[in-house]
């Protein structure tokens, strides 16, 4: 039990100034550290604080990514979002049969909102496989394909999804290469190998 814990016990004292652990002092340290699992050391960071230059293959998914030629901002957002997520549910035609699917309809009760899933920030997408809300893809280039030739139509997708009714985006196999690169750039490395946030034992 955690109270029993010497090593907590001293952690805590370090942190509270007591010994005691309760729920609400465990509340509170889980919730800072959370606020402290801050990136902002990624390659696209750095470019835009003018750091760095990114490639030519990278600049190219960066204009893929922002424009219709891939369509990605649209769920994912810009520079101008640094999570690079809105943050909203989104249906992005992953399926056509829901039942079954524990979705955004569940909790809203509304039919519109089956397949929709809050869309996800993309920084540190490298490191976060599996993907979608159900790890059906083990890889980013599964996903990409997916997006590229997978897309199916139902009733319930976002109309921003605008490459639905045609399968998907249809890029080229360069196009995908740039636009993979460019994701590549929002992995932050040295927030991910932070002794900080290892794992204590």
């Amino acid at each position: 039990m955690i109270k029993k814990d010497n090593f907590y016990r001293e952690l805590f004292f370090k942190a509270f100034g007591t010994t005691e652990i309760n729920i609400d002092l465990i509340s509170k340290a889980i919730a800072q550290f959370i606020r402290s699992l801050v990136s902002f050391e990624s390659q696209f960071d750095q470019f835009m604080a003018g750091k760095i230059q990114l490639t030519a293959s990278q600049m190219r998914g960066l204009m893929l990514f922002t424009t219709e030629g891939a369509d990605c901002f649209h769920c994912h957002g810009s520079p101008a979002l640094p999570l690079w997520t809105t943050n909203m549910f989104m249906n992005n035609a992953k399926d056509v049969d829901f039942e079954g699917q524990n979705d955004r309809s569940v909790v809203t009760k509304n039919p519109m909102d089956k397949g929709k899933y809050r869309v996800p920030t993309l920084r540190n997408i490298e490191y976060t496989a599996p993907y979608m809300h159900d790890g059906r893809f083990k890889t980013l280039d599964e996903v990409l394909e997916f997006y590229n030739n997978g897309l199916k139509r139902s009733p319930y997708i976002d109309p921003l999804s605008i490459n639905t009714n045609h399968g998907g985006m249809h890029l080229t196999d360069n196009d995908l290469k740039d636009l993979k690169a460019f994701l590549l750039t929002l992995s932050d490395t040295a927030f991910i190998h932070d002794k900080r946030y290892s794992n204590p034992w």
